[in-house]
């Protein structure tokens, strides 16, 4: 009588060892997706608010040094508009006058009728004058009165805008600074005093102040 002897079986993986190796759980880092750069600017903006400077910068004392526009600039706003106002009411006065001697004089049309329109014109400059003067009053106002906004920012560049100062006429400057805000954002704000723009340089850090869509003040803060 033979007896069969089956010998044991294992059970053969036949997974590769590249893939063995590649489900053993290994350690994980989390690793930081903000770029350097970004990093340190966020720093910066830490230090920014950590600092003095910004602990007092809505104070009253604080807001009552930041530049204003003079009284004597709006008094000579106020009497430029004033004389020329004036004028172009007594052009359109003399015009409409002239008219009305025509007409009662029995000459009627078309002598009474050209001197009428010449009168609309001053009048139409009588109410364009009397709009700018309104409209550079509210702006007076609210560079001297209007909210002050305080915030930590980065001064990323500045640039000046040369206009006139062809013929007899005098050159004007206009000063701009682009700062970078906290959320990466940029803007770029005119500057209400010529003095910022010298004191300011490209990378400084501190807390911009503006009023009214200027830049009127800029407290720089070492970090």
């Amino acid at each position: 009588m033979n007896i069969a002897v089956h010998a044991p079986r294992h059970r053969v993986s036949t997974t590769p060892p590249s893939q063995h190796h590649a489900t053993e759980s290994a350690p994980r880092h989390r690793v930081s997706t903000t770029p350097p750069s970004q990093q340190h600017d966020q720093d910066i903006f830490r230090r920014i608010k950590q600092s003095s400077h910004y602990g007092d910068r809505l104070s009253p004392q604080r807001i009552e040094k930041l530049p204003k526009p003079g009284v004597g600039q709006m008094v000579f706003l106020g009497v430029f508009f004033v004389m020329f106002c004036g004028g172009t009411l007594f052009i359109a006065a003399m015009a409409i006058g002239v008219g009305g001697v025509f007409s009662f004089s029995g000459r009627g049309f078309p002598f009474s009728i050209l001197p009428l329109c010449m009168g609309i014109v001053p009048i139409g400059m009588f109410a364009f004058g009397v709009f700018i003067a309104i409209k550079m009053f509210q702006r007076f106002q609210s560079m001297r009165d209007g909210k002050v906004e305080a915030v930590p920012a980065i001064v990323a560049g500045k640039r000046t805008q040369v206009s006139g100062g062809s013929g007899d006429r005098s050159a004007s400057t206009a000063y701009f600074v682009t700062f970078e805000f906290e959320d990466g954002q940029r803007k770029e704000f005119p500057v209400f005093d010529g003095s910022l723009y010298g004191r300011v340089s490209e990378d400084d850090a501190g807390i911009l102040f503006s009023r009214a869509q200027f830049a009127v003040d800029f407290d720089r803060v070492r970090v």
